[in-house]
């Protein structure tokens, strides 16, 4: 019990020392840069992650290469989404070549390599999209993504721990159950029903001014893909065989543990915004 009460409070004062970082980099202007490099040194250390899962599984990777686009994709994202995606393509022709140019013959080293420069080089790059987005109201998509993927996992905690019984994905997360899953998606209905009154009635808030029904869309669309993208982490932590990614962050396990459900969304929002333009 002391154990599990001392690595609570561990997680506890980690998250504490991390909200008002993060918060700062997010929406002090004078930031902008340094948010950026926030995003990229995530990149790559995620990248390091994931490819030492695959190490572990005892792929044959060359790791250095898609680290580097990972940096690159989430600096040029800065100016434009045209550099980011250029920087993708080239980064995957480079990838692929460093491969083929090997005596050895691996399809799995060469598809490990290019997934994880998509998933932790390339989606996370979007989250600098999204912080320079539309007219001040980059930080407050930024924020509300953070607030409704941290509500939906906390929602679908607490409900799955106290009414969960039938099992969402037994074999690659036991924990998670169907309860918590939709337990989840209500609580991030609710943030993004007061962001909806937030937006409307309070001067002075940056978000894109969307009608109801557009919050609860996009709420509900970005609570089941982080859902998605917990189990695609905990999918590959299962087949390397270890229980966290890493451990930079105390209590919290390593950058992809921290990230997982940000990875998929953050595409996934800066994309329904070219759907449901912003009206501000």
């Amino acid at each position: 019990m002391r154990s599990n009460q001392g690595a609570t409070l561990v997680r506890l004062l980690t998250a504490l020392v991390m909200l008002p970082v993060v918060l700062a980099l997010i929406w002090v202007p004078r930031l902008d840069l340094a948010f950026v490099g926030l995003i990229a040194a995530l990149s790559v250390l995620g990248l390091r992650e994931f490819f030492a899962m695959a190490v572990a599984k005892g792929i044959d990777v060359r790791p250095r290469i898609p680290m580097f686009f990972g940096l690159l994709m989430a600096v040029v994202a800065w100016w434009s989404p045209f550099y980011m995606n250029a920087a993708l393509v080239l980064g995957v022709v480079v990838v692929a070549w460093a491969q083929v140019l090997r005596s050895q013959v691996s399809l799995t080293a060469l598809s490990v390599s290019l997934w994880g420069l998509v998933y932790v080089g390339w989606f996370p790059a979007h989250f600098v999209l999204l912080h320079t987005r539309g007219q001040n109201f980059g930080p407050g998509l930024v924020t509300l993504l953070v607030v409704v993927i941290a509500l939906s996992d906390s929602g679908a905690y607490f409900v799955g721990k106290s009414i969960g019984r039938r099992k969402l994905s037994p074999t690659i997360s036991p924990n998670k159950t169907w309860e918590g899953s939709i337990g989840g998606v209500a609580a991030a209905l609710i943030g993004v029903t007061i962001a909806w009154y937030l937006d409307h009635n309070v001067a002075g808030v940056h978000l894109p001014g969307w009608a109801l029904w557009q919050y609860a869309l996009v709420g509900g669309a970005l609570a089941i893909t982080g859902q998605v993208g917990d189990l695609v982490e905990s999918m590959i932590k299962r087949d390397a065989d270890v229980k966290d990614s890493g451990d930079l962050f105390p209590g919290h396990g390593g950058v992809l543990d921290r990230c997982d459900g940000y990875l998929l969304t953050g595409p996934m929002l800066y994309y329904v915004l070219a759907w449901l333009p912003a009206s501000v």
